[in-house]
This record gives structure tokens, sequence and C-alpha cells, in this order.
């Protein structure tokens, strides 16, 4: 058993088809093909159904999928602890964010460590947090963002910061002369979102079930400034992080009459070997923040 031929099987599955596989590998489909077939034999067992249509994964094959992910990883968090010995003249900071927050809050100290580690590679993933979560899980990141209520047993995290949800719009709204804003009145306008996957869909969802009205989603983006323009020309209102909102986008906010407030954690793997761009970068993030709290 070759990592080659784990590394092949996962992409295949996470892919859904060996084409696609072949094409994210930057290989050729047969040689995909052979390289599955060769592991099914040395474990004697079939790991997919192939059917017209597509392949799925046996029985045998979802068993094997955790292992094989788990080996994966343990050889990745090898090579890092061998370049650790290298130091920090280089490496790189992988680490996935939210988008307003890695657009909002993470600028300042993102910067503040390049220039203590001017080496350093950093490379921002924008996600949403319940995504975050699955790829540190996976192992496909190492450092990521998550909303503490969130996080699993297979994951350490120290918090960063408590962010408040509130109503965007535009000054001249309906709504601006409302001090507080209640789910029904909020859902009785036209709304500007993030794609699923980030926060707003979960706060969405709660107040729907809530007051048993019926979102009108009428802008759907992951584009902030474009989100910001709809709501700046009065189409559309939305519930944004209080901390994305700038004194220069002319967009004002109203709490909602309940709060609805997140936790916000930095994480990772409790299993897994972080880098030692990403060890500092943990370390230098948790100490600003540890800092900023005392003050």
């Amino acid at each position: 058993m070759e990592l080659r031929q784990l590394r092949h099987f996962v992409t295949v599955v996470e892919q859904g088809s060996i084409s696609a596989a072949a094409r994210t590998l930057n290989l050729a489909q047969p040689a995909i093909s052979s390289s599955v077939k060769k592991l099914e034999e040395e474990l004697k067992l079939p790991l997919f159904n192939r059917r017209d249509r597509g392949i799925d994964l046996t029985v045998a094959g979802h068993e094997f999928l955790p292992h094989a992910r788990q080996i994966l990883n343990q050889a990745h968090d090898a090579k890092l602890a061998m370049q650790a010995m290298e130091g920090l003249d280089q490496g790189q900071v992988d680490i996935a964010v939210p988008g307003m927050l890695g657009s909002y809050y993470f600028p300042p100290l993102l910067m503040a460590f390049r220039h203590q580690y001017p080496n350093i590679d950093l490379n921002i993933l924008d996600t949403g947090t319940r995504n975050i979560r699955r790829l540190l899980l996976d192992g496909e990141v190492e450092l990521g963002v998550v909303a503490t209520k969130d996080l699993t047993p297979e994951l350490e995290a120290s918090p960063l910061i408590r962010e408040k949800m509130v109503v965007c719009m535009s000054v001249d709204h309906p709504l601006a002369d409302k001090d507080v804003i209640s789910y029904e009145d909020f859902l009785s306008h036209d709304l500007a979102l993030l794609r699923k996957g980030y926060y707003h869909h979960i706060l969405l969802d709660k107040i729907s079930r809530q007051v048993n009205i019926k979102p009108r989603i009428a802008f759907t983006s992951n584009l902030l400034p474009l989100i910001k323009s709809v709501i700046r020309r009065g189409y559309a209102i939305s519930p944004m992080w209080q901390v994305a909102i700038q004194s220069d986008d002319e967009i004002i906010t109203r709490p909602f009459a309940e709060a609805f407030e997140v936790d916000v954690s930095l994480a990772w793997r409790k299993d897994s070997y972080l880098s030692r761009a990403n060890q500092a970068f943990r370390d230098f993030v948790l100490a600003e923040v540890a800092e900023s709290n005392l003050s």
C-alpha cells in the first residue's frame, strides 16, 4: 500500500469521479483507475461500486476512507515536523477565516505578524465557519476560525472575540427610525445574504421558524462590496457582524430586539502537527488577543 494510492483513492471520493480526480491531480485517467484497482487488489475488497452514471463507495470503501485520510494526515504531519527543524526563515501560514472577520478583524493581525516574520507567506481561505470545521477535521487546513459552540472533541481552540449580528440598512430605510428590529419587521423586507455556509443562514432559519414567516431573499453573493452597495442603495437589508460595518460605508445598523451573538475561536486539530509557521501565527494571534483583553 502506497501513499500515492491512498491519495488517489481519497481524491476520487472527494471529487466524485475518477475523471474529476485525474483533472485535480493533473494525471491521466487510466493512471488513477490503475492505482485504485491495485489498492483494491491489495485489500482484497472493492472500494467502489462502478456504475454507468458514476461510482460510489462500497461498505468497505466507507470503512476504509477515514483510515486513508488519517494515514495521509500523519504523513503530512511527519513532513511538517521535519520542515520545522529548518526554523522560521521561510514557510507559509494557512488559515481558513469567515469572510467578514477575514476582511475586517484579521488585517491588523496579519500585517503585524508579517512585520515580525517577513519571510513567512500568508495564505487565507475565505469560507463559512461550518465548512472551516470540516476542513480542520479532514486535515485540509491546520488553523481555522470557527464558532465556539460548533467545536468538537477533535479540535483544540482558544477564544478570539464575541461578535454581534446587527441589521444593516440604508440611512433612509423605513426601519432606520426604529431603535431595535423585531424578527417580524426584519423578515418583512427584502434581504441580501452571503451564500450558504455562513452564520447568517443559521440566524435566518432560527428566526423564520420562531415567527413562522418565510424570508424574502432578494440577493445572494459572497462579494461583500456588492452586498454593501445593495444595502446602501436601499434595495435590501442584511444581517451582518458589527465588525464588518465601517464608518465610511454609508450604512446604518440596528440591533435585533433579541440579541444574536456568537463567540468565535481559533481552532486546530488535537492530533495534528502544526508547521512552525502556523505555530508561530497561532501563538502570535493568541498573545495579541490576550493583550487586548487586558487593555
